[in-house]
Order: C-alpha cells, then structure tokens, then sequence
C-alpha cells in the first residue's frame, strides 16, 4: 500500500514543483499550460489506436451509465446490477483468434484485456464514476493517470461494485484492479507498454424463482410487491470467479526514418501475456432438479482452472508505400484443470502460430488486415479479418467487414466434470466454421445503415434436453446455418429537441435455425430536450427512452456451468422497458438521474431477463462521471 500511494502522489508532487518554476509555465510533457486542450489528453487502445478524452454530454453517454459503461443494446440485463446478461444477439465480426476457456456469461461482468488503455496527458487526470445500486450498496469506477516524465505514463483503477438485490440470494460484488504503463526513450527507438489486471467477481446464484413463486409474481397479488418474499430454487449457492492478468510489450526502432519521404523503418520487439483463471460453483447441499452428488463428494464444489500463456515475437515494418506491417510468430501455451477432482485428466495445449497485420492509408480509404494461421494444432485454429472503411464524401462513409473463422468451442464445451453427476461430459468437438461480411454505410442525413451475414457451420450450443428437468447437453448444429442481420440508427435533431433511434432485425435460416434463439427484431428510441441552462454554466437532457425486443425461446441461465443454455418451452420478450432521465453537465461533471422501467405493472407483471429470472420494478438511480484536470 505504501508504493501503491507514492506512485500515485509522485506525479503531483513533480506538478507541484514545476508549477514554482512559473518562469517556464509548461506542463510534464512540455506543453505551454495556457494552451492545453481537451485534445491533448489521449487514450491509447491496444491496437495504438488514439483517441482523447471526451467530457461532454450525450445520448450516447446515456445509453454507456452502466457497470459495464458500455453500451446494451443487444443483451437484457438480470434484476440485480452488475449480474450475468442475456444476450438478444450474437455472433460478432471483430477480430479474436485463440481458444476460448468457458462459462461465457461472465464476460460482461470482467475487465478484457481490450478495456484497459493507456494514456499521453499534459496534467494529471482523474475520472470517478459513480452509480446508486438496487440496494445496500454502490458502483464506483475511479482512474488516476499521469505521466510522470514527457516520454512516461501510468494508470491505476479500480472499479468496486457491491449489490444486494431485491429477490433472496443474489449479491454481487465486484473488486477490479487494473494498472497501465507506457514508455517511450527521448529518442522513440525503446517503448514498453504493460498493464496488470486483477479481478474477484463473486454473485450469489438462487436458480430462479420456483414455478409457485413464478405464479405469485404473475398473479400482482400486493403481497408480492416486496420480491424478497417470494420463494428461490435454493439459498445457498455461490459462483466465484478470479483473474490475474499480466501483459508487456517491449520493442526496439532498429532502422530509424531519415526522413518523411520514401525511407523505411523496421522495429522488433516481443509481447508476452499471462493470465490465470478460477471458476468456482459452491453449495451447500445438493438441489435435487440438477440430480445426484456423484458419490466421492459430500456437497456440490466446482473449482475449475485456466492457465493462458502467450508469448509473440514481431516486427513492425513502416514505409510511405508499404503503410503499416507487422507480422509475428506466436507460442500459445493452454492449461485446463478441475481442480475438485484429480482424477479428472487436464487438457494442455502448446501450440504455434503466425499471423500478419497490414494497415494502409490510400487517397479516400484506410484498409487494414489481419490474419493468425495455426501451424501445429487444430485448437486454436485460424482466423483471418480485413476491414476498409472508404470515405465517399465529407459527411458518408462506406465500411467494410470481411471474416472467417475456425474456431474451437471452447475447453469446458469439450470437457466439464462437475461434482454433481449429470454435468459431466467428454464431448468430440468439432471445429466451428464462420464467414460473415458487414457492410456499413453511414451518413448525416441517412444516420447508420448495416447489413450483416454469418454463415455458421458446426454452431456450438447447450440445450435443456428433458423439460421440467434442468440437466444440459452440449451439442453442435449439423447444418449450416445463415444468419442475417439489418441494423438502422439515426440521431434528428429539431431545436431543442433530440430523437434517437436504433432498429436491428435479425432471422436465422437452415434446417436448425431454432438453435440460435434470438428475436427478430430490437428496438430502441429516445425522445428528449436539451438546452444551456444558468447563463451556460449547466447543459441538461431531460426525455424517456424506450427500448423491446420480440418473443423468442430466451435461453435459460445456468449457474453450474455459467452458460446461458437453449429451451424450446416458453417464449419470453415482448415487452416494452421505458426509462425517463434527467442529465446534466456542469464543467466537467456529468451527472444522471435516471427513473427505471417507470411502465412496470406490478399488477400484471409479465417480463423476464430469462426463464424463472424477472426483469427489474421500478426504481430510481442517481449517478456521475466526474474527470478532474490538475
């Protein structure tokens, strides 16, 4: 803790002492103080992507105040804040070679290696977000960033989220700690980057209401209004799950350019990541719908390790006429174990690959491609992805998506031992095959227009195989399956006034298609007005946005395997979620206060997150994102 609080007061106090030399008036990277601008704070993605820091109020902003501050429209969210998500659609086209470990549905609630990113700043920075929970508890979301040296930044977060909920067992909290450095020499030829994540998510799990407490809550009897007296599959479970990443770059500029015309630059360098997984499922005695305790346990205790190793040697090659070039060679090392039985074999995979990155900017169009070819196992697999985005016009531009991936389902798809005897399975996996293409054109009078296909071969699934019964199966389709997908958002403005709306159909073709359960059509609107306020000191939205999804077989959750698992019994969906918000900005504060689901009937209620899981009542949540400029 001491060097956790000296690195954080370093950069302040080296601030401090410059700020005496008021002769020089500039800032750690050399910048005259008097001329900073929001545009000279960056944000760096791990792709070297730079974008700045953006303090300003928006819809869009709206629709990203949530723990994941990201934007939702294609998942529903459980009742309490912070759980699983079910996901309204899917299969993505961005690009994500390797293989996958299992128990999907804690991606929304983790830090990926992709949202943590490094900064370039003139003066130290700080952002804390805030959110009021459903009960006894908060969100909190605070960075601190600066650099220390013109050439050196670091970064430290932590986000913490604690939420009781309003049905019996179903806590959640979250702790995530997260740190990133980034260096360059004074003459450019040495950068380092490095970033440290370590991540505790633990949600209490009650399997859903049972199917009397289902008929209490669709009944709107008043007794009922307080969800804690309605009755839960079991009170006494628990889903832990742990992460400790580790990344670091390091590369050397060994041909430096001698100048900006036609002369070439070659770097090498290394980039080695490491990180541990430990899934763990708890309970006190054994629920009698998921079957018997398989006769060496007592009582039902999953513990399930992933170990990930991946080292990466590369170049990067610059040239006026080439563009951007980066091809590597990549040793991936993969551990799966089960911990809670030893008997149990591991699966261990050591592989190789190469890949290849071009980036190339022409006269209206900036093109990029990426590929990873295995060379030694059929686990990892191959994946290749381009994508151009061409510029038709000063207000449009035409985007283009182009994938295929070989991908493996996952480890715990092929191999899942749990102590309660019908989770147990050894499956042949088979390879799944994508080739999907999005083509996106975007325009100030036209808004986003998109159309996207994937055509999928050997789509993985899990399925509930006997009804009133909640043991699973995991399948893989045999027929192809094309799944296509129209998307429409557009912002209007009239005045004071604002409208937002985003429109996704969506339909799966093939013999199977009932194996991708999703509606056909999502929609999202919002209606508000905007205006300065206070002689422009307050900028403030006040309007409701609206948000449905059709009926569909929603996919059922399930907590032993932290999968969302199809079922052909019951649709789910056509309801609306209508939300009213009053935002506003003062300096760099944004503030929200939000009155969810305002069109809840508790008299007749008929929305669900999943089969046996209720949607969210009612309620009111205050919250802020606040950045401080030393």
């Amino acid at each position: 803790m001491r060097l956790l609080a000296l690195i954080i007061l370093i950069p302040f106090s080296i601030y401090g002492q410059n700020q005496l030399e008021v002769s020089k008036k500039l800032n750690t990277i050399g910048v005259d103080t008097k001329k900073i601008s929001i545009n000279d704070y960056l944000i760096i993605n791990q792709e070297r992507d730079t974008t700045h820091v953006d303090t300003t109020l928006n819809i869009k902003k709206y629709y990203k105040f949530n723990v994941q501050r990201k934007d939702n429209f294609n998942n529903i969210s459980f009742n309490n804040s912070g759980q699983v998500e079910n996901e309204l659609s899917y299969y993505n086209i961005d690009y994500k070679p390797g293989l996958d470990f299992g128990f999907s549905s804690k991606k929304s609630q983790r830090f990926l290696e992709s949202d943590v990113k490094y900064y370039h700043l003139p003066t130290p920075l700080s952002e804390v977000f805030f959110k009021t929970t459903l009960s006894q508890g908060q969100s909190t979301d605070a960075l601190i960033s600066a650099n220390i040296h013109p050439k050196l930044n670091y970064s430290i977060g932590y986000k913490g989220h604690r939420s009781i909920g309003k049905y019996q067992n179903q806590r959640v909290n979250l702790s995530q700690l997260r740190f990133s450095l980034r260096y360059e020499n004074p003459n450019d030829r040495y950068r380092l980057r490095l970033q440290l994540v370590n991540q505790r998510n633990e949600q209490q799990e009650n399997g859903g209401l049972t199917e009397f407490s289902i008929n209490d809550f669709q009944s709107g009897a008043e007794e009922f209004f307080d969800r804690n007296r309605l009755s839960v599959n079991y009170e006494d479970a628990s889903n832990f799950f742990n992460e400790k990443r580790f990344l670091v770059e390091q590369d050397y500029l060994v041909t430096p350019k001698k100048d900006s015309l036609n002369e070439s630059s070659v770097r090498i360098g290394y980039r080695f990541h490491r990180k541990i997984h430990d899934n763990k499922f708890s309970q006190n005695q054994a629920y009698d719908y998921y079957g018997p305790i398989a006769e060496k346990f007592t009582k039902p205790n999953d513990h399930f390790h992933y170990g990930f190793g991946q080292f990466d040697a590369y170049s990067i090659i610059t040239n006026n006429k080439l563009g951007w070039l980066s091809p590597y060679i990549r040793h991936h090392k993969y551990l799966y174990q089960h911990i809670h039985d030893n008997e149990v074999s591991d699966i261990k995979v050591n592989s190789y690959s190469v890949g290849l990155t071009w980036k190339k900017k022409f006269k209206n169009a900036d093109f990029k491609f990426s590929s990873e070819i295995s060379l030694n196992s059929q686990k990892v697999g191959d994946e290749i992805f381009m994508i151009t985005n061409y510029r038709l016009s000063n207000d449009s531009k035409l985007l283009l998506k182009l994938s295929y991936r070989n991908k493996h389902p996952g480890l715990t798809f092929e191999k899942f031992y749990s102590t309660y005897s019908n989770f147990n399975w050894t499956t042949e996996t088979k390879m799944v095959k994508t080739f999907a293409y999005d083509i996106s054109y975007y325009s100030s009078f036209l808004g986003k227009i998109s159309f996207a296909q994937h055509s999928v071969i050997n789509h993985p699934y899990f399925l509930e195989t006997v009804e009133d019964e909640l043991n699973i199966t995991p399948l893989q389709s045999i027929n192809r399956l094309n799944i296509f997908q129209i998307e429409w958002e557009k912002d209007i403005y009239f005045g004071v006034f604002g409208f937002n709306s985003r429109i996704k159909t969506q339909k799966v073709y093939g013999n199977e298609s009932s194996v991708v359960p999703i509606p056909e059509f999502i929609g999202r609107s919002s209606v508000y007005f905007q205006d300065k306020w206070f002689k422009n000191a307050m900028f403030l939205q006040l309007g409701i946005s609206a948000k449905y999804f059709s009926t569909f077989f929603m996919r059922n959750y399930n907590p032993i395997i932290s999968e969302f698992v199809n079922q052909n019994n019951q649709l789910f969906g056509g309801f609306p979620i209508i939300n009213a918000f009053f935002n506003a900005k003062i300096r760099q504060t944004r503030l929200f206060l939000i009155a969810e689901h305002i069109n809840a009937n508790k008299k007749s209620p008929r929305y669900f997150s999943a089969p046996g899981y209720p949607y969210r009542d009612f309620l009111v949540r205050f919250g802020l994102v606040w950045n401080f400029f030393k």
